[in-house]
């Protein structure tokens, strides 16, 4: 029962109701996403409007659930929320990577972009593009790059992100980040790339700049900052993984995020740093936390995905940057849906792992053998392979 002294239930400020292929709760804090039923929805959007709809007995123990885990709260005054009531597209939309610029401060032996053109989104694109993603229901928002602290307004586009209803995460290579920086970021999570202990990340990433990645993830936890980890195997950081993984123990971060780069960009002239799939794959066994919300669609990897490059173009991930299906003049949501899905059953895949790992990327598989082919790299992670060696120097399978 509501205690007598309040009047009225209302959202936490963290939390927005989601209306996808089913109805959730979501709280852009912790990233946790609450499916609801109709008659659950429709209660929280009624408080969200600012109304007091009646509590029947079946009600008490989910508003007491919800109490519990901080997603509402009572009060004597309505407080209403911003709701959007056109559903999600299906498939939803739910990851958006936006490349916000081209610009970087470092030139990665790996890096897939390889030389910018010095492109940059305006920021009114970027303003239409959050608010397009609101709409469409999104969830969470990749703010990336190139570097995106270079983005000539940067701070401007800074200010606007909490008052999005999706969670935003800053992509960055940590390089620039300082103490000011840290206390002016208004992102809920910062990822930093860090390639190995020091020999490892900087023979990708240059001499000196691992001392500068460690310092920006202890100034943005100093600053209450949640950090996230992204790890790139290469052949000079595979001894490394074990420390890498007792710093990042140490460090209490809670997302790891390991892959693998193709051999794209300045890989093409550092192919000697490329590690093939029955070396690499096991080590991608070493991320942790974090993780997709995924529908019951049966799509492959990248069914909830979509980048939007510097030039404005939308594609299904930043890797098919080359294959984009149109302008973000024309929309957000009719982009989306013109990205073809490919549905796990028409994947050559056939061991039981593919629940799991959906076929693995779809740009690896294409170029380790087809677009409907398995992604080695995971099929080795997972043990559905098993081999040694193969010559580095090989792009296939």
């Amino acid at each position: 029962m509501m205690p007598s002294s309040y009047k009225f239930i209302h959202l936490a400020s963290h939390c927005v109701l989601k209306n996808l292929e089913e109805p959730y709760l979501y709280d852009i804090e912790s990233d946790d996403l609450y499916e609801l039923s109709s008659d659950a929805f429709q209660f929280l959007l009624r408080c969200s409007q600012g109304e007091s709809p009646p509590i029947r007995k079946e009600d008490e123990e989910f508003i007491q659930y919800c109490l519990s885990q901080h997603l509402i709260a009572y009060s004597e005054i309505p407080m209403q929320r911003k709701t959007f009531s056109n559903p999600s597209p299906t498939p939803s939309l739910r990851y958006l990577e936006l490349q916000i610029t081209d610009r970087c401060n470092l030139r990665c032996r790996h890096c897939y972009i390889g030389d910018g053109l010095y492109q940059d989104l305006s920021v009114e694109q970027i303003q239409k593009l959050l608010k397009e993603f609101e709409e469409i229901q999104g969830l969470r928002l990749l703010l990336s790059g190139g570097e995106p602290l270079l983005h000539p307004y940067f701070w401007e586009i800074n200010d606007i992100l909490r008052d999005q209803a999706f969670r935003s995460v800053l992509l960055s290579n940590g390089t620039l980040i300082t103490r000011d920086v840290s206390r002016r970021l208004r992102v809920h999570e910062v990822q930093i790339s860090l390639d190995g202990m020091k020999e490892g990340h900087e023979s990708l990433r240059g001499k000196g700049n691992f001392e500068k990645t460690l310092m920006a993830i202890d100034t943005l936890q100093e600053a209450g900052m949640t950090v996230s980890i992204a790890t790139m195997i290469h052949r000079r950081n595979l001894e490394e993984f074990d420390q890498l993984a007792s710093l990042l123990e140490s460090k209490n971060i809670r997302e790891w995020n390991v892959d693998v780069p193709c051999i794209e960009g300045r890989l093409k002239e550092n192919r000697e740093l490329w590690v093939s799939p029955p070396v690499a794959g096991p080590f991608l066994n070493y991320g942790y936390g974090g993780g997709l919300h995924l529908s019951k669609n049966n799509a492959s990897c990248g069914a909830h995905l979509c980048a939007i490059i510097p030039n404005g173009r939308v594609a299904k991930c930043g890797l098919f940057g080359q294959e984009s299906v149109g302008s973000i003049e024309e929309g957000l949501r009719i982009c989306w849906q013109r990205i073809p899905r490919i549905l796990l059953k028409d994947l050559s895949c056939n061991c039981n792992e593919i629940e799991a790992c959906r076929g693995g990327c779809r740009y690896r598989a294409k170029i380790h053998g087809g677009l409907f082919q398995p992604d080695p790299f995971q099929c080795y992670a997972r043990g559905v392979l098993k081999g040694g060696e193969e010559d580095d120097d090989q792009e296939g399978s």
